[in-house]
């Protein structure tokens, strides 16, 4: 078995000593979770609102998802655009690619304002498809970029494949034909598996690294209304209809609202004492999955780089999700001696975990996973070094994905006391950035206009009953029932289907009144 080690963690050197709350606390915000989601909605607070913001995290700053990710920057739904477009409309499915490429801007906001010097290595990525059915996917999506107007993403074929003609027509002007060794240089790949590829904007950053620095850097700016709280889970949440109070380490933090910033799984109760259960709701469908990664060093002069291997499909009935992908991230790093290396991370082995179930970051990496991913690279990636190659990392992180796989944004519908920016979804970088602005919007009072990831279009979520509606749709029921039963004893045909048709249209209007 191999500890579970991450490369990011090991960058972190921190000196700061965990502070876990040891007093009552009274606030204008208070943020639950110290990843990427959660240092970054406090850096847009504190810089676009004058509240007060206090941070909590279970265990240290960027220890979770954040410090155990495969580092790539992406500006991608896990879930096919053209999906999101069919379910939520063209224009809301654009508006929310839009609005997660926005937080490119956002980064060098930071970046800027803080003053900060972790690095973020961008470039153009590529994926690599092997069948028709993984192409048609990404032409359908890139019809619903170039409909809403956004740019789009450079699909190459090859010329070779002998399934080329299976291309419906209406696609043409959304690829180019190559032959296929362009397809594999760009790819980095002799596998001639790989028929097509799609190219876009990716980036590599040690999230884990660039979230410690921003803590640091509010820590130090903004100390009449910034604090931090490390080693303090939350057991509470107490949400009422003006102010919020989560108990933590036995004392009691009072704040006007309260921002869940974590993957989805949350090892605590939240009690809603202005409405209906809100924990009865999405937090009980929430999918979890352990993403497996591995990384070497190489020899330093690589240029950066973020490569998928579509090579594969599976689905689980429980995954919101379903298509598995291997991926690759090689970028400079640091070793412990100094010295400059490229670090090559690939991921691909995945494990489901229900709600529920318990995750453990302390549990090793099996051999497995570092034999799972070798065999794929030596078949896939053509600068690996084979027999040669040792793994100086073995990690696993969760992902949490909510029910429509898509990030959760905003306040909750039941009490916007409470809000979100919460979901990993496999790629949460840039959406957790992006999350991190509109939820200070929020904040600030702006009436920011609906979008996609707000809570209340997630599926699973549904509003109070309509009462009046249900008290009718009952009574029409017992009305027809009694018809049905009365005419059947007094031989009237037309008494029965008069009382047939009341209890259907009752029952109907009753099933809308949940919807």
């Amino acid at each position: 078995m191999i500890p579970n080690r991450s490369p990011w963690i090991q960058q972190l050197k921190r000196t700061r000593p965990v502070k876990p709350l040891d007093q009552n606390l009274r606030t204008d915000v208070v943020i639950v979770g110290g990843g990427i989601a959660g240092v970054t909605t406090a850096f847009f607070t504190l810089l676009e609102t004058q509240k007060n913001v206090v941070l909590l995290d279970a265990d240290k700053v960027a220890h979770g998802a954040t410090g155990h990710n495969a580092g790539q920057v992406t500006s991608y739904f896990e879930r096919p655009l053209h999906e999101l477009a069919d379910q939520f409309g063209l224009e809301a499915a654009v508006n929310a690619q839009r609005d997660i490429e926005s937080a490119w801007a956002l980064i060098d906001q930071m970046v800027a304002h803080g003053k900060l010097r972790t690095p973020l290595h961008r470039f153009v990525g590529h994926a690599g498809l092997s069948s028709l059915d993984q192409l048609v996917e990404h032409l359908k999506n890139n019809q619903c970029r170039k409909r809403g107007g956004l740019a789009t993403e450079h699909v190459l074929v090859a010329e070779e494949w002998n399934e080329r003609a299976g291309i419906s027509a209406e696609f043409d002007g959304l690829y180019e034909v190559v032959p296929q060794a362009d397809i594999l240089a760009r790819l980095e790949t002799s596998n001639p598996q790989y028929i097509a590829s799609l190219s876009y904007q990716k980036g590599c950053m040690n999230s884990a690294l660039f979230s410690e620095e921003v803590v640091g850097y509010l820590l130090a700016a903004y100390q009449d209304r910034f604090a931090l709280y490390e080693g303090s889970p939350v057991k509470t949440v107490y949400v009422s209809k003006d102010s919020a109070e989560l108990v933590v380490n036995g004392k009691i933090v009072r704040a006007e609202n309260v921002v869940l910033c974590t993957n989805g799984f949350e090892n605590f109760s939240i009690i809603n004492r202005a409405g209906n259960d809100i924990d009865t709701s999405f937090h009980h469908s929430v999918v979890g999955r352990i993403g497996y990664m591995a990384g070497y060093y190489a020899p330093p002069g690589e240029a950066p780089m973020a490569i998928s291997y579509f090579s594969k499909a599976k689905v689980d009935a429980r995954d919101p999700i379903g298509e598995s992908y291997f991926y690759l991230t090689r970028r400079p790093h640091e070793h412990e001696s100094g010295r400059a290396h490229t670090l090559v991370c690939t991921g691909g082995p995945e494990a489901v975990l229900p709600n529920g179930a318990e995750y453990s970051r302390a549990q090793a990496c099996a051999e497995d996973t570092k034999i799972a991913i070798d065999d794929f690279l030596s078949t896939n990636y053509a600068k690996h070094p084979g027999q040669e190659a040792e793994y100086a990392f073995c990690w696993h992180g969760l992902m949490g994905y909510t029910p429509e796989g898509v990030r959760l944004i905003g306040p909750e519908p039941l009490n916007p006391v409470l809000l979100y920016n919460l979901g990993c979804n496999g790629v949460g970088i840039l959406p957790s950035v992006f999350g991190g602005k509109r939820i200070s919007r929020f904040l600030n009072g702006e009436r920011l206009e609906p979008s996609l990831f707000d809570p209340r279009k997630q599926a699973g979520r549904k509003p109070p009953v309509k009462k009046a509606q249900m008290f009718v749709s009952v009574l029409a029921i017992a009305l027809g029932m009694f018809l049905v039963v009365y005419g059947g004893l007094d031989d009237s045909p037309g008494g029965q289907m008069l009382g047939l048709v009341l209890a259907i249209l009752g029952m109907i209007g009753g099933a809308k009144s949940r919807i």
